[in-house]
């Protein structure tokens, strides 16, 4: 087990055209950057434009853009698959056109998974439950049944407001299901594809308390948000009618990917303009502990969708970020110890 140093990143190199992105990743030596509904594909050494391909629209390979859910782009070592708020399309990674799957209005984010789907989307309480939910869903590829599998409290309540967002976040990796369930602890449940759990990954962790500096900071953070349209003069009014709920510590798990057989999970401990991500095998065991440079802090509404621009990928080993300027975006990197 690992402690890495604090680092700094080291600059890959400027991408101009880049400028509004909306996720990336790295895979073998390409970069694919998704802005809008177009997935552009970089050389990684030169960082020169291969090909590009998807656009904004209803037919066959385009795909609707929406202001408050950003799309999202999974690759895998085949596909190139492109989730949006109309329909799931998965590309060939050569950006040829494959098939493509419209989505229900409900569906928050949608995961190819085996022959079969995983779904996250927000649904009502049962009869006499008032609440509203984040929910995992297994959604069967041929008859279109959905299986849940998870439910937990969604954050924004008809008159409460949870003011640290913790949303549900899920990964498919090699057929199986990651899901992790933040509210119960330290804890992410794995999936096989007919729908089944097979294991589950518990960790004690060390709770980090919320602050008045960090209440201060997601109350600015609840102002600014575009969706929110909170003006300041109405700030005290909002107060009157919403409960604003703060916990006495933030979750343990703020948000994970997988890469190179590891679980990478980034928890809400900070140093400086650094992150802590926990390294785990694929068994939930403690690989090491790293500190990585911190991307843009996504926006009040995202955090509680869990919709949130992701510009940070792993592989290889490497942490990569995508830093956005006037100018574009550059590319930055840095190894993490193994």
């Amino acid at each position: 087990v690992f402690a890495s140093a604090f680092v700094s990143a080291e600059r890959i190199g400027m991408l101009p055209d880049i400028l509004e992105p909306d996720g990336f990743q790295v895979l073998g030596d390409e970069v694919f950057i998704l802005e809008g509904a177009t997935v552009h594909v970089f050389d990684l050494s030169t960082l020169s434009l291969k090909r590009r391909f998807g656009r904004e629209g209803q037919g066959p390979g385009e795909v609707e853009i929406t202001p408050w859910l950003a799309n999202t782009l999974h690759i895998t070592a085949e596909h190139a698959i492109l989730d949006s708020a109309n329909k799931l399309v998965v590309y060939a990674r050569s950006g040829e056109l494959i098939r493509e799957k419209i989505r229900r209005p409900h569906f928050t984010q949608v995961l190819p998974w085996d022959e079969n789907y995983a779904v996250r989307m927000r649904i009502g309480g049962d009869a006499g439950d008032m609440k509203q939910y984040s929910s995992i869903q297994f959604l069967n590829g041929e008859t279109d049944e959905l299986l849940e599998l998870y439910r937990q409290p969604f954050s924004g309540q008809r008159e409460q407001l949870d003011m640290i967002p913790d949303s549900v976040h899920f990964q498919v990796h090699e057929d199986n299901l990651y899901v992790e369930k933040s509210p119960e602890g330290f804890k992410i449940d794995v999936y096989g594809p007919d729908g089944q759990k097979i294991r589950e990954i518990n960790r004690e962790y060390d709770k980090r308390p919320v602050t008045r500096a960090d209440r201060q900071f997601y109350e600015q953070l609840l102002k600014e948000d575009p969706m929110m349209n909170i003006q300041e003069e109405n700030w005290e009014q909002f107060k009157e009618k919403t409960r604003l709920r703060y916990p006495d510590s933030f979750p343990a798990i703020r948000d994970f990917v997988i890469a190179d057989d590891r679980i990478y999970v980034q928890t809400f401990v900070k140093k400086d303009a650094l992150v802590e991500f926990l390294i785990l095998d694929l068994e939930g065991e403690l690989q090491g502990r790293a500190f990585l440079p911190e991307t843009r802090e996504p926006g009040f509404t995202e955090q509680m969708m869990g919709t949130g621009v992701r510009l940070f990928c792993i592989n290889g080993g490497r942490y990569f970020i995508l830093k956005e300027l006037d100018e574009g975006c550059e590319l930055h990197a840095v190894d993490i110890a193994h």
